[in-house]
């Protein structure tokens, strides 16, 4: 049996667009939509020029808002979790040297030494 597509039905998929995140944030907004850009999704940022309304207007008019293909949006919302757990990570303390780092850090920025996530 050979297996029949929906070219109809594909098509529609690939031309809608879904919103994947909102924020009010343009630095955030643009880092989102970097981390979707180096993982190949194509993506649409709505609301950006209304961002310097801020104040004026109600936030769900400012929202800046990142729209993938709907057939992306379940490796976005991927990286959307990724991205949320590593903002929530908390600071750490070198072993070597004992000096604090942000959570950004993946080695120590005083000694080099390595962040080991087992701790």
């Amino acid at each position: 049996m050979i297996a029949k597509l929906d070219l109809d039905a594909m098509g529609n998929e690939l031309d809608t667009w879904c919103c994947l995140f909102s924020t009010d944030n343009v630095i955030e907004a643009h880092l989102v939509n970097g981390l979707l850009n180096q993982a190949r999704i194509t993506t649409k940022i709505q609301g950006e020029a209304l961002s310097s309304s801020l104040g004026e207007l109600p936030f769900a008019n400012n929202a800046i808002k990142i729209l993938v293909p709907a057939i992306k949006l379940p490796l976005g919302e991927e990286i959307l979790v990724n991205y949320h757990q590593s903002k929530s990570n908390e600071d750490w303390q070198c072993p070597n040297c004992n000096e604090q780092n942000g959570a950004a850090f993946q080695c120590c920025w005083h000694c080099g030494s390595e962040y080991e996530q087992s701790k």
